[in-house]
């Protein structure tokens, strides 16, 4: 403390944040992942929910339809292979992609 090595830390002279009257005991890792910008560590069930939301803009980023019909299939078998573990957690209710509708769709957005 002397020679000022914690002078001005982030944070100096503000409340510790998770201590109030309704304590947070994962504030610390709130924060880390915020701070860090941690993804990707969602249950499965709920991973697949963002990424079924996201895929058709993952799909307009492919330069043809090999690439699509990959993203698909992965997609797909991620779906199966989540719905055939029994870990817990939230249902898998994501459906999987019909590939060649999608692949029709891809085509027809590429086209405008």
């Amino acid at each position: 403390m002397a020679r000022g090595d914690f002078d001005d830390l982030p944070g100096a002279g503000k409340p510790i944040e998770g201590l109030g009257s309704d304590p947070d005991p994962d504030w610390w890792l709130k924060k880390l992942v915020e701070r860090e910008q941690i993804t990707g560590v969602l249950p499965e069930a709920l991973q697949l929910r963002k990424d079924d939301l996201e895929l058709d803009a993952l799909l307009d980023r492919q330069p043809n339809e090999e690439h699509v019909r990959r993203e698909l299939e992965d997609f797909n078998r991620r779906v199966v292979n989540a719905r055939r573990q029994l870990l817990g957690g939230p249902p898998v209710i994501t459906p999987t992609r019909d590939v060649e509708g999608e692949v029709a769709a891809w085509r027809e957005r590429r086209r405008r």
